[in-house]
């Protein structure tokens, strides 16, 4: 029987480049999920939330938590899963101002970032941009600048000079006019954009001033015309400063260490690989006001993010966030969005989508990288351009949760997940009617892994079909089980295993253990003999002396093919002297082939002998 023992190039890097602390990737072991009341998500997407894990819902007083125990329990939400943090917010954006996580071996985390809602937009610029000549205002220097591309103003502001209409233009999910106030301006007053305070200039401009309408006085609320999706507090408009507190009061509710991070990082706009290696838009550095050097440094010495990219900003105009644009899966594979080639946006989307083609993997090769289409959506109520978002999904262990619209698409969307992570359960969900899914803000947005910090962390580097070249290698894992400050040994590592064509159970071997590294375990092993020209699924699973198990995916399966050997000239399924001496024949005998052009030169000559020992010899 054709046989043949898999090659495996794993873990071929130093294991010591995996940080001594990392910030905690999303497709990693999960206890739950923060979202916040009043929702807003789904009630259904609650039920499933709830159904394996922990909910960690914001409140701020017993009165919304009793408003959500009803709401739940009318939904048939599992409210043995359900968990209340008491803590104020303004915003149900979660993700974005809610915590990440610095693991170590003995030392876990809540980061307490700064949140500053979204104060600025530099959108990718397109080579034709046009302002209407009733969106241009102008600064107290007689500076004119476009209303609706905020790149000179903070915010960008949503009103027509000389009407009444009032938008939101720049697509930051406010409305917000040159008065700063939340309250457009019908064009009666004459009004200049203020210099240093957003409010009905109040004499920033210099000179003295008339407020028939009491638009200097902060306390004033115009009670027809508020800020979208705001409340009130004490007769004052509420700030994202009330989200800043979240990740505190939820840190010290479940009694775990706080990390401060005197920066603003915005939860929607980072995303990582656990290794180091992190990835934002341009716009992360612009809220900072800092030069991209100077994040990094800060990124790398705080959090340990050695490797991190910023990006330039992909839309014309939103708020920029890279869980918008793109989806990492595991370690090398990432989903990235794809627009209609008559959509303004393609060629800021394509240049985003090629940044990443030349970028190499914490496994030092090129990322899987998906596409997934993201249609118009019919009557998007505040966009300009108003795309499905599907990206904008959330990891949750075994669930990949996808916002979805009503649309065709939609299933090939879901279908675009389930090829990108066979054997997760991917999960579509509609927005709410009351609160639909955006193309800046949908499910991930909205949401927050809660992670565990007890996880057994595998780390291996899968087998990909395009690396098989030889027969004779080891399969190779890393183990860092968090819980265990004591480095010991794992009861059990095993691969198990199975052709892709058998419907039948997993067959399994053991790992051996081979060396503990810093605070890591070392395995290895070797696959059987199996058959050339076949399907392989494959996964890792450890158990800890506790009865903890792990997988490698967490859920489903790697795949890869065991195709002809690259030097097997013979057929014999080895790589040998067997086949130096055929291929030395051909060159005597001046016979070429093209199973023994190794280098593909056109030419049988020593430079295919020479590769063809090394192949052997490596």
């Amino acid at each position: 029987m054709k046989s043949i023992l898999l090659y495996t190039i794993l873990l071929c890097i130093s294991f010591s480049q995996i940080p001594e602390k990392r910030v905690v990737a999303e497709w990693e072991p999960a206890i739950g999920t923060m979202i916040r009341w009043p929702l807003g998500i789904p009630s259904d997407l609650v039920v499933e939330l709830a159904s394996d894990d922990i909910v960690y819902v914001l409140v701020e007083n017993s009165f919304q938590q009793s408003s959500a125990t009803l709401s739940f329990n009318q939904s048939d939400v599992n409210m043995v899963n359900i968990e209340f943090i008491y803590t104020d917010t303004y915003s149900h954006w979660t993700r974005d101002h809610g915590p990440e996580f610095l693991l170590g071996m003995d030392s876990w985390e809540v980061i307490n970032q700064k949140f500053n809602g979204y104060p600025e937009n530099y959108g990718c610029n397109l080579e034709q941009q046009e302002c209407d000549e009733d969106m241009i205002l102008t600064d107290c220097n007689g500076t004119e600048f476009c209303n609706n591309q905020p790149a000179y103003p903070e915010e960008g502001y949503d009103c027509y000079i000389n009407n009444d209409l009032c938008e939101d233009f720049n697509g930051d999910g406010q409305i917000i006019d040159w008065l700063g106030d939340g309250y457009c301006d019908d064009g009666d007053w004459g009004l200049n954009f203020i210099c240093d305070e957003y409010s009905y200039d109040c004499g920033d401009c210099g000179g003295e001033i008339i407020d028939p309408n009491g638009y200097c006085n902060d306390n004033t609320i115009v009670l027809d015309r508020k800020i979208n999706n705001s409340r009130t507090k004490n007769n004052l408009s509420r700030a994202w400063d009330e989200d800043d507190d979240t990740n505190i009061d939820f840190a010290n509710q479940l009694g775990w260490d706080i990390k401060d991070l005197d920066l603003y990082w915005t939860g929607g706009n980072f995303m990582t690989d656990g290794y180091g290696m992190a990835f934002s838009t341009q716009l992360m550095v612009n809220e900072n006001e800092i030069a991209n050097q100077v994040f990094k440094e800060i990124m790398n010495q705080e959090l340990f993010l050695s490797d991190y990219y910023i990006l330039e900003n992909p839309n014309e105009i939103s708020i920029q966030h890279i869980d918008c644009m793109a989806k990492l899966v595991d370690p090398e594979t990432i989903i990235i969005k794809q627009v209609s080639e008559s959509s303004p946006e393609y060629d800021c989307i394509e240049d985003f989508a090629e940044s990443f083609y030349s970028l190499n993997t914490f496994y030092e090769r090129p990322f899987e990288i998906k596409r997934i289409f993201c249609p118009e959506v019919p009557g998007g109520p505040w966009e300009n351009n108003p795309v499905a978002a599907y990206t904008n999904s959330l990891i949750l262990n075994n669930k990949v949760l996808v916002p979805t619209y009503g649309l065709p698409e939609d299933d090939l969307a879901i279908q675009t997940f389930r090829e990108a992570m066979p054997g997760y359960e991917v999960i579509g969900f509609d927005g709410a009617n009351f609160d639909p899914w955006y193309s800046e803000d949908a499910l991930h947005c909205r949401t927050k892994g809660i992670f565990d910090k007890d996880m057994i962390h595998i780390s291996h580097k899968s087998i990909r079909t395009n690396e098989l070249f030889s027969n004779n290698i080891e399969i190779e894992v890393e183990i860092i089980d968090y819980g265990n400050i004591n480095i010991d040994p794992m009861q059990r590592v095993a691969v198990y295993w199975k052709y892709s064509a058998n419907d039948g159970p997993y067959i399994n071997f053991n790992l051996n253990f081979d060396a503990t590294s810093d605070n890591s375990l070392l395995y290895s092993g070797e696959f059987p003999p199996i058959d050339i020209n076949s399907e392989i699924k494959y996964y890792i699973e450890a158990q800890n002396d506790m009865g903890n198990i792990a997988r490698h995916p967490i859920a489903g399966w790697h795949t890869f093919k065991l195709e002809n050997i690259f030097g097997d000239i013979n057929g014999d399924n080895l790589v040998n002297i067997q086949d130096i001496i055929l291929l030395v024949n051909n060159i005597l005998n001046n016979e070429y082939s093209q199973l023994t052009d190794l280098n593909e030169d056109g030419e049988l000559n020593v430079l295919d002998v020479v590769l063809l020992v090394n192949l052997i010899l490596d």
